[in-house]
């Protein structure tokens, strides 16, 4: 039993003992519909490992021994982890089959960089919001120690014996590194806390480890480099050395850091409490998309979003229509002081984003919530036309624009809005003003004079982002939109992106093109073109007698769509290219689908739909610009919201998931189930499995 409970501690999740006996013998109701129970699951479980020959009978009875609540339910957290990976896993391996790409490496754990990014967001918005409270910007990061050392450990097998430090740049132009640290760490009298400008100014956050705490100040301090999730072992540096993001990156965002920065607190702290979600957000993901399942080529294979699916029918009405209609905002506040006349503030604002004379609320534009953040930064210099904004708000940074201010996302209700991630803290009277924008708007209250908010009668604003999926799954980078006669398509490296799936009106051929700069083109034996960036910028005229020039940048990848490794070994590859063809396309080189909104996958229709939401007033060009790795953060703290609440669907994912994984499990599936379980029956005495 204590071993039990090590294991449990070690994984984050607390228990307790108990000495309630229940015989091996228990005859079981295996759950039905709509009636099961955390016990009736967890037994049903066991007996089923009994049955299927991985545990013994006495190894059984020591499981069914444990009677305690909080056992039970803590052991089901850790099985409803490994249910919830097995099925994210299923799901990646039907649309890699589908698309003919390559399956995920399976040393990649969906379901921990799930709770380890849900964690973070919630973390990142509390932690800025105490730098932001205190007058100095200074936060005593002890309190989040949990006991333990601050910053990473055990980020590598044999580095046991390394101490870890993270470093930043306040700026992204100095090369200068500080050290973060408080009083007394690491035996100095420094107190180094990022600001929030740092938190917020991208990638500008190192770790660094080394066997005796040296203090490096330049990155050119460093002598080796060690990278995340691709090396497993240290091998005997002692450093300094740099531990690297991935293979492309070595820094990390403000918002990636806290993870490495208050490992432990948030470890035992605060993805405990999500493990409930697991399940559901499982269950969710394994119907978000639907695809063309006969598809034999790459330029004819698609996915598109399932609007039966929960996350699609409760953000917006439509996929489609002209006009929509958004279900789940994203909420930031901004306050004055008390003394500060209210009509004049709101002015201010109005006169920041260019709407000096008009009255009612601010609808915003593409450059507006850049806007804010400029004016709100510390290093904002005002001058008399553009005069720095009062923002009295104590609230926090959000981890996916950067933006002051943060009460989270928000989603309709029958008088207002109700928060489904952060706090919502704005006035009963600026919810239910909410509730009906469906564009980025700047609520300015009553008669321009803000919301009175708190006990002593605060002004405030209210920022409201309406959310549209067809902003997060934004396809405008690889549609051949016009502008100016010229279409521009952006690639991230390494990929390819077919365009025998692309529509202009202004191109005869799709199939014919000449004059490639910094491209690489390879077609099909169909005669559809695939195009790839060979540098940063580069170009190609398509068309036979009605022709269109097309820009290609290399850049960040934006667009969240499928992007994954091509299969070389399928069929689908080897008899779909000639050999020539083929060699031009690297083993590790990747294509990039976009998921569609509708069911036509017809090129023009596909075409009408993006060239119309660019154009409309609803979109959010701040949405639309985050990166795909943003844009999946996001998508994930909605989802997580919108399940966290809902017994009914949370129910619904366990009679599928138990069900496919418990009841019709396989012998593969248990015995990846019992290598979860199996460490923790050990012989007390004998320290040997029974």
């Amino acid at each position: 039993m204590k071993k039990l409970l090590a294991i449990l501690a070690a994984v984050g999740l607390t228990a307790t003992t108990s000495s309630v006996v229940i015989s091996c013998t228990t005859t079981v109701d295996r759950f039905g519909k709509l009636n099961f129970s955390d016990k009736q699951v967890y037994t049903t479980f066991i007996l089923k490992m009994k049955d299927s020959g991985f545990i013994s009978v006495s190894q059984a009875e020591k499981f069914l021994k444990i009677s305690d609540t909080e056992i039970i339910a803590d052991v089901l957290k850790i099985l409803d982890k490994k249910i919830a990976e097995e099925e994210y896993k299923a799901t990646s391996s039907n649309i890699a089959s589908t698309l003919k790409v390559k399956e995920k490496e399976t040393t990649e754990n969906i379901t921990s960089n799930l709770l380890n990014d849900l964690a973070t967001n919630k973390f990142f918005s509390e932690y800025t919001a105490k730098v932001i409270s205190d007058k100095n910007g200074l936060v005593n990061d002890k309190q989040y120690s949990n006991n333990h050392s601050l910053n990473p450990f055990n980020l590598f097998e044999d580095d046991e014996k390394i101490n870890y430090s993270i470093y930043y740049k306040k700026t992204s132009e100095n090369e200068t590194l500080t050290r973060w640290q408080v009083l007394g760490e690491f035996g100095e009298n420094e107190w180094n806390i990022p600001s929030i400008d740092t938190l917020n100014g991208g990638n500008n956050f190192y770790i660094i480890g080394s066997t005796d705490n040296t203090k490096v100040t330049s990155l050119s301090d460093t002598k080796n480099t060690k990278v995340l999730n691709k090396d497993t072992k240290i091998d005997a540096v002692t450093g300094p050395f740099l531990v690297a993001k991935n293979e492309q990156e070595q820094a990390f965002s403000g918002n990636e850091i806290m993870k490495y920065r208050f490992q432990s607190y948030i470890n035992a702290k605060i993805i405990p409490d999500l493990y409930t979600q697991l399940i559901s957000l499982a269950y969710l993901d394994s119907n978000l998309y639907s695809t063309n399942l006969t598809t034999t080529n790459y330029t004819r294979s698609f996915v598109r979003l399932n609007t039966s699916n929960k996350l699609v029918s409760s953000v917006q009405n439509s996929l489609t229509s002209e006009t929509k209609s958004s279900n789940v905002k994203l909420i930031w506040s901004f306050k004055a002081k008390v003394s500060t006349d209210a009509t004049s503030w709101v002015k201010s604002y109005k006169q920041a984003l260019g709407e000096p004379n008009s009255s009612g609320n601010i609808i915003l534009d593409e450059n507006s919530i850049t806007t804010l953040k400029e004016n709100f930064s510390s290093d904002y210099k005002p001058t008399a036309q553009n005069p720095k904004l009062e923002n009295n708000t104590k609230l926090g940074t959000d981890p996916f624009l950067g933006l002051v201010g943060y009460n989270g996302i928000a989603k309709n209700n029958d008088t207002g809005i109700e928060a489904i991630s952060g706090s919502l803290s704005i006035s009963t009277d600026a919810q239910t003003a909410a509730k009906s924008i469906d564009r980025p708007t700047l609520l300015t209250g009553p008669k321009d004079q803000g919301f009175a908010v708190g006990d002593n009668g605060e002004s405030e604003i209210v920022l409201v982002l309406p959310i549209y999926l067809n902003d997060i799954y934004d396809n405008s980078n690889v549609t051949l939109n016009v502008v100016n006669q010229q279409a521009t398509l952006s690639i991230p490296s390494d990929t390819w992106v077919p365009l025998g799936d692309k529509y202009s009106p202004y191109v005869d051929d799709m199939k014919t093109f000449e004059d490639p700069q910094g491209v690489d083109i390879i077609n099909d034996k169909s005669g559809n073109l695939y195009v790839k960036a060979t540098a940063q910028t580069g170009s190609f005229t398509l068309g036979n007698t009605m022709k269109m020039k097309v820009n290609v940048e290399n850049a960040n990848d934006t667009m969240l769509g499928i992007h994954e490794t091509i299969n070389k070994e399928d069929s689908a590859f080897t008899s779909g290219f000639d050999a020539v063809e083929q060699d031009k396309v690297k083993d590790t080189d990747k294509i990039l689908y976009s998921v569609l909104w509708a069911r036509n996958a017809d090129p023009k229709s596909v075409y009408q739909l993006s060239e119309a939401w660019s154009n409309s007033v609803q979109s959010s060009s701040d949405i639309k610009n985050l990166t795909a790795t943003n844009k999946q953060l996001l998508i994930s703290e909605i989802e997580n919201g919108l399940v966290a609440g809902d017994t009914d669907y949370t129910t619904e994912a366990k009679e599928e998931l138990y069900t496919k994984y418990i009841m019709d499990g396989d012998n593969v599936l248990f015995q990846g189930l019992y290598d979860e379980i199996a460490k923790y029956i050990k012989d007390e005495d004998g320290n040997t499995s029974d």
